[in-house]
């Protein structure tokens, strides 16, 4: 992440990781910015898809929103805000309800969190842990297997 400001404290520019920039933003909108981007990049390192930890940040910012105010808000197309919202619905952590509209086509919805921001990342961290035991486990696993090779060698006797 980068955040640049002139000699004048003008133009302020904000750069994320994810190559949005964003010019002449207020401090507050800056650190709100700066703090959606840094947990969407710590949840990405977790495992989670770019567009779904985009999607869960920016309903925990803005609250209740419809599919085109998430596209807008997370720089995302249609396609991959659905995506993003079908997986958290599946694991229940959106609550989504129709938007009345007098005009025919597809209904509109208003998507939220479910839960608090802390308790929607539950499911994510409990997943990270458990990977991350695994890891450890096979580490484990393989000092074992190494410790019992290096022991075989040292007592065999040395060729002649």
């Amino acid at each position: 992440m980068r955040l640049e400001i002139n000699h004048a404290g003008e133009n302020l520019k904000y750069r994320n990781n994810m190559g949005t920039c964003m010019d002449k933003l207020n401090t507050s909108t800056t650190t709100k910015r700066i703090l959606h981007d840094s947990l969407c990049e710590q949840l990405i390192q977790l495992g989670l898809q770019t567009h779904t930890a985009s999607v869960l940040t920016c309903l925990h910012f803005h609250g209740a929103s419809t599919s085109r105010d998430l596209q807008t808000w997370c720089n995302l197309r249609q396609p991959d805000v659905s995506i993003a919202i079908n997986e958290l619905r599946e694991m229940n952590l959106i609550i989504h309800s129709p938007i009345n509209q007098s005009n025919r086509g597809r209904p509109a919805h208003m998507y939220r969190l479910r839960h608090t921001l802390e308790q929607s990342l539950q499911p994510f961290i409990r997943l990270a842990q458990a990977r991350a035991a695994e890891i450890l486990s096979g580490v484990d696993s393989i000092q074992k297997i190494v410790e019992s090779i290096s022991n075989e060698q040292s007592s065999e006797p040395m060729a002649v």
